[in-house]
């Protein structure tokens, strides 16, 4: 395991995902005040969860007796995937090999960040093509 391999292991919370478009103007997909969790473990393994802190309870507990209209308000609202990951220590990028995600279309993708470690925060920059950038912070959790 290379040196910027061992600095992703671990639990980190979530402090904000945003976006960026081309006049600097920013967006919270999930809100400001978001929660989420990123782990990473020795043997390459990793999960995310990020969603939104106030959402509108469904009018069950069971996703087979949710209506509709609460299903479509899911992906605007939760984000989670899991699967392997791998380190180019030379271009600091995190590969996310996606095993399982709520959306099914992305189960067998990859997922590029960069990342830039400071203090005990990692930040992952998600490698696109297009206007809107993005970017998400976590702080590593004690």
């Amino acid at each position: 395991m290379n040196e910027l391999s061992k600095k992703f292991i671990g639990t980190w919370r979530l402090v904000y995902s945003v976006e960026i478009d081309k006049e600097g103007n920013k967006h919270y997909p999930f809100g400001k005040d978001a929660i989420g969790s990123i782990w990473y473990d020795a043997s390459y393994q990793m999960c995310v969860q990020i969603c939104r802190k106030q959402r509108t309870p469904f009018s069950s507990h069971s996703f087979r007796e949710a209506k509709a209209n609460e299903l479509f308000s899911l992906p605007q609202d939760y984000l989670a995937y899991f699967g392997k990951y791998k380190v180019d220590e030379t271009k600091s990028i995190v590969h996310h090999l996606l095993q399982g995600h709520l959306c099914p279309n992305y189960m067998g993708e990859t997922v590029d960040r960069k990342v830039i470690f400071f203090e005990d925060k990692m930040l992952l920059k998600p490698i696109e093509i297009g206007e809107i950038k993005r970017e998400i912070l976590w702080q590593k959790s004690k």
